[in-house]
């Protein structure tokens, strides 16, 4: 019994380190094999996704115009012997537009319109006092009537023509801007040629490109909200009011028109450049924070979270608002979205979620 004990002991004492070194072994396995997990993890932040109708929009650009221009003209022929005005400059009721001089043939036929009144109306006396003494027929009185009453018209028709004056000044007949400008000093013009042309700026209209692709989706009476792209401060809603129907040579857009009345302005100006968001629609989407949205070669996408795993979900955006998106896709309501560290993953991903 001594001898075996004392091999019991002795055994004991041989083989202890190594199996305390094994059980360590596993310990340092099992931790390693724990953060091994921990660091191929990636930690994210999730939201939950729901849906909303939203506003379908298009956004353009344009710019502020004034409304719609007139053209203004001599009533007479005549040299053009004063130009006040440049294009785009403002003007005011009464402002000085240009200066004509009389065409001396207007002028000469006037002074002649002017001489045979004033005989007509010395003749007519003279022809009824004739017929008084019986010196002078009734038909000699009807003449030198009807002769009156020619000159008198011929006069009144010359003084329309412009010879009544040596030179004619035209005026703005209301504030607006000169939109163009048709002649210049110096210039000889014939009756009722356009001088400028004068846009109105107690109505502006805002004159915006629309893509010929999206031309058909735009219609009058649509809503839509104007800012200055300088200074979003200087903002109105307004509607749109006319849509025309060919592309315009210059700009290769389709020109849509909303027009601005004089007390919704805003501040806007004529040139002011802005940009424009006309409300087209309104359409159920699921809702996710702009940054929730990733984008490659096959289009965007989000993730979802399902048992700790990040899955791939393929979306397309129809409508965007603030810091929101607007998607269409196999989106499932019950998983949350991953809005923070989503461009780490890939599908099938392990993460972790941030805790709140």
């Amino acid at each position: 019994m001594t001898l075996a004990i004392v091999i019991i002991i002795v055994t004991l004492l041989v083989f202890k380190p190594a199996f305390l070194n094994r059980e360590s072994n596993k310990e340092s396995v099992k931790e390693i094999s724990t953060d091994e997990v921990s660091s191929a993890s990636v930690l994210i932040k999730t939201q939950t996704v729901k849906q909303q109708t939203l506003p379908l929009t298009l956004q353009v650009y344009g710019e502020v115009a004034t409304g719609r221009a007139e053209s203004l003209s001599f009533p007479q022929a005549g040299q053009i012997t004063q130009l006040a005005i440049v294009q785009s400059q403002p003007m005011h009721k009464g402002d000085v537009i240009a200066i004509i001089t009389s065409d001396p043939a207007a002028r000469s036929a006037y002074l002649q319109a002017q001489t045979a009144l004033e005989f007509a109306k010395r003749e007519l006396p003279r022809i009824k006092d004739l017929f008084a003494l019986q010196l002078a027929t009734q038909s000699q009185v009807d003449s030198a009537e009807k002769q009156l009453s020619d000159a008198e018209s011929a006069l009144v028709a010359q003084a329309k023509l412009g010879g009544a004056k040596e030179s004619v000044t035209l005026t703005a007949p209301f504030a607006g801007v000169i939109s163009s400008v048709l002649v210049a000093q110096g210039d000889r013009v014939q009756a009722g040629t356009a001088v400028v042309q004068l846009g109105r700026t107690d109505n502006l209209r805002i004159q915006l490109g629309i893509e010929p692709v999206d031309s058909d989706r735009v219609h009058v009476g649509m809503p839509v909200v104007i800012k200055s792209v300088q200074d979003e401060t200087r903002n109105v809603a307004t509607t749109i009011t006319e849509m025309q129907s060919a592309i315009d040579p210059k700009t290769q857009m389709v020109t849509a028109i909303a027009a601005l009345s004089a007390n919704n302005k805003n501040n806007l100006l004529v040139g002011m450049q802005v940009e424009a968001e006309i409300q087209l629609d309104k359409q159920a989407v699921w809702t996710v924070p702009r940054q929730a949205i990733l984008n490659d070669d096959k289009g965007a996408y989000l993730f979802q979270v399902l048992n700790h795993k990040a899955i791939r979900v393929d979306v397309e955006k129809i409508v965007e608002l603030h810091q929101l998106y607007g998607v269409e896709g196999k989106i499932n309501n019950a998983l949350p979205v991953v809005i923070l560290g989503n461009y780490e993953l890939d599908d099938g991903s392990v993460v972790r979620e941030e805790k709140r």
